[in-house]
């Protein structure tokens, strides 16, 4: 079993005020649905438990995520981390500030996902599966973005 993981981080401002933007990026339903390539998604309080669709990928084989996250928002700050087991562990912070009628989101990710590759080819694999993970990361909020535009 090998541990692939990636950060991603962006600066960003949405034309939405402080409380728009917190109430939509912390809210787990709009997370799901910006979610790509969902097979189930449960809610249990502000735990989302995700089983993504399985993906072949070319000499890795079948990979299909299972996590769950938990999400907080603590005034300004929106946070989330692993819970439970599963071979993804999915956190991160978004931080709020008001800009006028706009706000400013620093948001920050980290995506870590165990795969079953051959031992010789972990170290070749890493630098592609780091990138696949942030491109998810980048595609990901830039639909929580286009969403709250919406």
């Amino acid at each position: 079993m090998a541990t692939f993981e990636s950060t991603y981080t962006n600066t960003f401002t949405v034309p939405v005020t402080l409380d728009a933007a917190k109430k939509h990026f912390a809210d787990l339903p709009t997370i799901i649905a910006n979610s790509n390539d969902v097979e189930t998604a449960t809610v249990d309080e502000d735990v989302i438990h995700f089983v993504m669709k399985a993906q072949e990928h070319v000499g890795i084989g079948t990979f299909q995520s299972d996590y769950r996250s938990k999400y907080t928002l603590d005034g300004n700050i929106l946070s989330w981390a692993p819970v439970g087991e599963g071979n993804t562990r999915q956190s991160g912070t978004a931080t709020f500030v008001a800009k006028g009628d706009s706000t400013e989101v620093a948001y920050s990710e980290t995506l870590s996902v165990d795969m079953s590759v051959p031992k010789m080819m972990a170290p070749i694999l890493k630098p592609l599966i780091g990138a696949i993970l942030s491109h998810e990361m980048k595609e990901y909020t830039a639909r929580m973005i286009k969403s709250v535009e919406a």
